[in-house]
């Protein structure tokens, strides 16, 4: 990471095992990361404190994922979002397409979490649609 201000990231997930990996490796490059397993203590996260980046895993136990993005995308200058899905559900990546949707990424591979987060935070990307900004592998599971 270059110098200069520490990037902030919020992992949103109830599965603290299968997120452990990304945090290690963002932690490692010298992001801030916090994490909550809840949808509305994010967004109250997101409203009071300033996060460059959101990673979302597809299920939230306190409130639908959908309702969960479209709230995200009410809040103004709202960090970008990346959706964690199985990689079997992964085609579904238009259901969830919205303001400030930057990409969906396989919950199985960390190291493609990491990338597309580098990518958000490198080109500025927060706030822009995932229709602008495709997956980091080109669409491709």
């Amino acid at each position: 990471m270059a110098a200069g201000k520490r990037r902030r990231i919020l992992i949103v997930s109830n599965d603290e095992q299968q997120f452990a990996p990304l945090r290690e490796l963002l932690e490692h490059d010298g992001y801030g990361v916090w994490t909550t397993w809840s949808g509305r203590e994010a967004l109250q996260e997101i409203v009071s404190k300033h996060f460059d980046a959101l990673v979302v895993d597809d299920y939230v136990p306190d409130l639908y994922v959908g309702q969960f993005i479209e709230k995200v995308s009410r809040i103004p200058s709202h960090p970008c979002l990346i959706l964690v899905q199985p990689h079997d559900k992964r085609a579904n990546l238009h259901n969830f397409a919205g303001p400030g949707m930057f990409c969906v990424v396989d919950k199985a591979q960390p190291t493609e979490m990491a990338k597309a987060m580098e990518l958000i935070l490198q080109q500025g990307v927060a706030g822009q649609s995932i229709e602008h900004h495709p997956m980091p592998n080109g669409g491709k599971p």
